[in-house]
């Protein structure tokens, strides 16, 4: 059991060692990189999808959408909704 023990942990040392090493070197930090980048696409809807196209769509979407609710808000009659609060509520 105590040679099981420490084969383990010889073998993680190593295996930790030289996982170090290589993520310190270029080509780690390029695999880095690489992984950072797919993170983020995967993030932003899914592989390569994350450019300045689906951005500035999603921003033209979401501005259309603003303008929308407060032209909605700006209708709605205060005598007939049914929200209610006045201002002590707000203060507390």
């Amino acid at each position: 059991m105590k040679n099981k023990f420490a084969l383990g942990l010889a073998f993680g040392s190593i295996v930790g060692y030289a996982t170090s090493k290589y993520l310190t070197s270029e080509s780690g930090q390029k695999l880095l990189e690489s992984v950072k980048t797919i993170r983020g696409d995967f993030n932003n809807g899914g592989v390569g999808l994350a450019d300045a196209k689906l951005v500035n769509s999603f921003n033209e979407k979401t501005d259309e959408l603003k303008k929308q609710m407060l032209d909605t808000a700006d209708q709605i009659d205060d005598k007939e909704s049914n929200i209610v609060f006045d201002e002590d509520d707000i203060k507390k």
